[in-house]
């Protein structure tokens, strides 16, 4: 008598395959990177992505994803639409995220739309910048000064007069 015994099955091998679920938006930057583009590659196109995903190589064309880093190595000829762009390196293109960090060794030419803007000391932009958090339309400022108001006022608050 045998205490182990083969069971012969003729039944064909049943492979799962999982879906990827629906990927939440990327807020956190201590989610892991899902996607690298390494410093020695060159990419011509459109990329979307989902996720966090960090650029250290070109990229010759459009991005569209949601969370994207940058690193000082990387260069962007195109335009960026994201969630969140971290940005260390070039970007020739117009740049909409809500949150962007621009630190020292960035460099973006372009149109750059932002809810919430941070610009370290030493990084270079030029272009066009709008950044606001405050939607628009809602104003409790006074009106423009006319330009005699502004010369009177000045005149008056000039050093050495009382």
């Amino acid at each position: 008598m045998a205490l182990f015994k083969k069971e012969e099955k003729n039944e064909p091998t049943k492979i799962e395959i999982s879906v990827p679920q629906e990927r939440r938006v990327v807020k956190n930057e201590k989610d892991p990177i899902a996607s690298v583009l390494a410093k020695e590659m060159a990419i011509t196109g459109e990329i979307n992505f989902k996720g966090k995903a960090r650029f250290d190589g070109a990229v010759e064309g459009n991005i569209t994803g949601e969370y994207l880093i940058l690193s000082d190595t990387a260069q962007v000829t195109g335009n960026i639409t994201v969630t969140t762009l971290v940005c260390h390196g070039k970007v020739e293109g117009n740049v909409i995220a809500e949150v962007v960090t621009a630190h020292a060794t960035s460099e973006i030419h372009g149109i750059l739309k932002s809810q919430n803007l941070t610009v370290e000391s030493g990084a270079s932009l030029e272009g066009e910048i709008h950044s606001s958090s405050r939607k628009q339309g809602v104003s409790n400022s006074q009106p423009p000064k006319k330009d005699n108001e502004v010369n009177e006022s000045l005149q008056k608050n000039e050093p050495g007069e009382k």
